[in-house]
């Protein structure tokens, strides 16, 4: 499958947020791995892929694996809400929908104090993603 972009364990996240002294350098982060994710082709950019609840434009796809693991690709037409859509999946990826059911994510982003530092609306959007992310693995395992 192309264009995927790698996994990353909970813990390896935290570490990369320990690196940063202060919020601006951890926001560069936040950018710059948006930006090594692959844009998702204009084919993807459907109503039907738009992640709701966002304000910023996300689009959202699962693929799934032959042995049940799943990948997702996304993009988004803001740096910065790219850059977190790309951390999400990141952590989303490469696992069965029952290890993406029971991953806390919020419990991760408290332990890197990602929402005291987003505002009120990308917090809301990266909730509306994550449900989405959330949906789309039960959706497809219940359809096996």
């Amino acid at each position: 499958m192309s264009n995927r972009v790698d996994s990353i364990t909970v813990d390896e996240l935290i570490e990369e947020f320990e690196l940063f002294d202060d919020w601006e350098e951890r926001y560069r982060y936040i950018i710059e791995t948006g930006n090594t994710m692959p844009p998702l082709e204009a084919e993807y950019q459907t109503e039907e892929n738009r992640v709701q609840g966002c304000l910023s434009s996300v689009w959202l796809i699962i693929q799934a694996t032959d042995d049940g693991r799943y990948y997702f690709r996304a993009d988004s037409d803001s740096q910065l809400v790219k850059g977190l859509v790309c951390i999400v999946i990141m952590l989303f990826s490469d696992k069965t929908a029952d290890e993406i059911l029971q991953l806390d994510i919020n419990s991760v982003f408290e332990s890197i104090e990602l929402r005291q530092h987003i505002s009120r609306s990308r917090s809301n959007g990266l909730n509306s993603m994550i449900g989405r992310i959330k949906s789309l693995a039960l959706e497809t395992l219940h359809s096996q």
